[in-house]
């Protein structure tokens, strides 16, 4: 993508706050990396995205990475004078890079206001960042194309690393153009102070002094991941389960290649401690037999101190000779202690990975069995559905078969079978018609042939017959 047809999104911004600087602020630690020049803008990195772009920086040195700096544009509430605090930052995940170029994209300019928008919805763009690997510090033409059109107030910075030769530096806006700072000044929790120094250590690549308890550096911590780290497989549809069964095979042989390539890395590392550790035993020779030769010299100066002025002095600049050499012998040992005490504690920390990464294998091989039995089970369920797929295409036959019977049938049949129905139902009207009048004729007969006396009451006394007596 040419720079003319880059596009981006609408970007607001806020005026500066007025703020105590950080260095000002007791509750706040800072240390420096490089020297700020005088007439340098003072630029403030917190340790958690100066860390988190380190990281980021050394994920791929074979192209160009980049992202977004969130933090205030402020000013200092004592002087009035500008100053930049960046807290945050956020990894471009869609644009286009090569090994010399950076190139944000729309998809990647919303998905950045998106996130900024959900995560730091009170933090402002204040500048960007990308990567240049092994080509130093400085803004190409492209470089300058996004900075002047998408980054162009006056307290927006740029900031360029090359994880390869372990440099970086801020570029601040100053008299219309692009300037780089001699330095600038990370900012961490005052609790967080032994961090802090060791983090900018790492950066400046000054040893630290002491031998743990701040974990392995940025650079060796993203190796490790980039080497054990792989893109978790998304599981497909059931009916793709012999598919993914054989992915699952092919990861769990990636993840046993890279397994047996840390077991060499670890063998080697145990290699190069044993070296050092017969290098320290030579060296503990080397002291005995110098402690001896001295004790000799020691032994013979004092016999000749006894004899005069002469031997005292020649006894004495010996004698101081002698501490001297044993004091940086002594320094020496242990420098080579302390390098040793750090490959142990390295080598202890990749033996943890390497079980990490055993266990890993151990659940890749027991998802490659369950997947491989889910792959027979669908098979088995594919043939039980396609017998049943036959089994109702025959009866979908069979009824097809009687459909076309009951269509077939005659119809004058079934016309002369319903007429014939009706004249059942009349001639079965008319049979309890004639049954329910013969009944009544019957009923009428009986009564004709037997009439009903009249009814007779008791007789009176008037038509009694009147008493006989024989």
């Amino acid at each position: 993508m040419n720079s003319d047809d880059m596009v981006f999104g609408e970007v607001n911004y806020r005026e500066p706050v007025r703020m105590r600087r950080p260095d000002r602020d007791r509750r706040w630690a800072c240390v420096a990396y490089e020297v700020p020049g005088p007439g340098d803008m003072p630029i403030f990195l917190d340790r958690k995205p100066a860390d988190a772009i380190e990281r980021h920086a050394l994920r791929d040195v074979s192209v160009e990475l980049g992202g977004i700096l969130l933090g205030r544009e402020c000013l200092d509430e004592e002087t009035g004078e500008p100053f930049v605090w960046v807290t945050e930052s956020l990894e471009a995940k869609h644009y286009e890079n090569t090994q010399a170029s950076f190139t944000y994209t729309h998809n990647s300019w919303e998905e950045i206001t998106r996130e900024r928008d959900n995560l730091y919805p009170d933090l402002d763009i204040i500048g960007w960042y990308h990567t240049h690997p092994d080509f130093g510090i400085f803004l190409s033409g492209h470089d300058l194309f996004i900075h002047r059109n998408f980054f162009d107030q006056p307290l927006q910075v740029a900031y360029v690393v090359d994880p390869i030769r372990q440099t970086r530096g801020f570029f601040r806006w100053k008299a219309d153009g692009l300037d780089q700072v001699g330095g600038f000044t990370i900012v961490a929790d005052r609790n967080d102070r032994v961090a802090l120094a060791r983090l900018v250590n790492d950066l400046e690549s000054i040893p630290n002094a002491d031998g743990g308890g701040g974990g392995l550096s940025p650079r060796l911590e993203a190796e490790l991941v980039a080497m054990l780290s792989r893109p978790a497989y998304q599981a497909g549809p059931s009916g793709d389960r012999a598919q993914t069964a054989a992915l699952a095979s092919f990861a769990g042989l990636l993840v046993g290649i890279i397994g047996f390539a840390a077991v060499l890395w670890i063998n080697s590392l145990n290699q190069q401690v044993h070296d050092q550790a017969d290098k320290i035993k030579s060296l503990g020779e080397a002291v005995q037999s110098n402690t001896d030769m001295q004790r000799m010299a020691l032994h013979t100066l004092v016999d000749k101190s006894e004899k005069g002025t002469t031997g005292v002095d020649l006894f004495t600049s010996s004698y101081k000779r002698a501490l001297s050499e044993r004091d940086d012998w002594q320094s020496r040992s242990e420098k080579l202690n302390y390098i040793n005490e750090r490959l142990a504690v390295e080598g202890k920390s990749l033996r943890a990975a390497l079980d990490e990464t055993g266990q890993k294998l151990a659940k890749a091989e027991t998802a490659v069995k369950e997947n491989a039995a889910e792959a027979k089970e669908a098979r088995m369920l594919r043939d039980d559905f396609s017998v049943a797929s036959k089994q109702i295409a025959t009866q979908n036959a069979t009824i097809a078969r009687k459909n076309e019977l009951l269509d077939a049938v005659d119809e004058s049949k079934a016309s002369d079978l319903i007429r014939r129905a009706k004249w059942g139902v009349y001639l079965a009207i008319a049979g309890w018609a004639v049954a329910v009048l013969l009944g009544v004729g019957l009923v009428a007969l009986w009564t004709y042939g037997n009439p009903i006396p009249p009814e007779t009451g008791p007789s009176s006394p008037e038509a009694q017959p009147p008493h006989m007596i024989r």
